[in-house]
């Protein structure tokens, strides 16, 4: 019995930190109305920022961040993202804790169809708050383990991998994706245009850069996903590399 009670003392002990941030006001949420997150809450950051400074002090004395690394991805229709990772330490019971992992991501480079003249063309947008975003980011992860936001998060989570589970397909092989993308083109060809003067052609270029395989299978990745012709195939190769000038 004696033993029970000491369980359920050093429960709610475990549990203090996490208890007092779990649940957020409704005055801190903003409901997501786009994307694939839509009819989610996204939580206001600078309510975290009050939560730990509430907790363990102001920045700097009672807590504080330390970037670890900042990197890009390409994807391969040129758009890019940015990520950040980041250490997250707090000050409790006269000692610092050991470094709180976090990960945050945001666009950096999109493109967003807009209509121009009567015809609808890709416009690309560049985020120059993306890093900044990234590392707020990070920040959420990190503060999650610590319960900040739980219930939001216990929420959006169940749902998310619930629906996931409930709508996943089987995975196509490489010779299933080159074959759909064949179908594809040989009904409604929906691949879009490249050439130099396409807004996502250095993207496209640097994405080549990166790739280990060889020319030809390269070319046929290019093809598949875009309408390019043989001369500025070359052209991509030699600005990527890949052929000499």
């Amino acid at each position: 019995m004696e033993n029970q009670k000491n369980q359920v003392q050093q429960s709610a002990g475990n549990l203090s930190i996490y208890e007092q941030v779990r649940t957020v006001p409704e005055n801190a949420l903003k409901k997501i109305e786009a994307g694939r997150l839509k009819g989610k809450s996204d939580i206001n950051p600078m309510w975290r920022i009050k939560k730990l400074t509430e907790l363990f002090g102001s920045v700097g004395f009672g807590w504080y961040t330390e970037v670890t690394k900042k990197w890009t991805e390409a994807a391969e229709n040129g758009e890019m993202a940015v990520f950040v990772d980041i250490n997250l330490y707090v000050h409790k019971d006269g000692e610092w804790s050991k470094p709180i992992h976090g990960t945050g991501g945001n666009k950096l480079l999109s493109f967003e169809k807009k209509w121009e003249n009567g015809e609808q063309v890709l416009s690309a947008y560049l985020d120059d708050d993306a890093y900044k975003k990234a590392y707020t980011d990070a920040i959420s992860v990190a503060a999650k383990a610590l319960g900040i936001g739980a219930d939001v998060y216990f929420e959006s989570d169940a749902t998310k991998y619930t629906q996931a589970e409930a709508t996943q397909q089987p995975v196509q092989s490489a010779t299933e994706s080159r074959q759909a993308a064949y179908s594809t083109r040989n009904g409604s060809d929906k691949r879009q245009s490249l050439s130099p003067q396409s807004p996502f052609w250095t993207q496209a270029v640097a994405f080549t850069a990166k790739l280990s395989d060889s020319n030809e299978n390269i070319l046929k990745r290019v093809q598949d996903k875009y309408i390019i012709s043989q001369e500025n195939c070359n052209l991509l190769l030699r600005q990527a590399g890949k052929l000499n000038a």
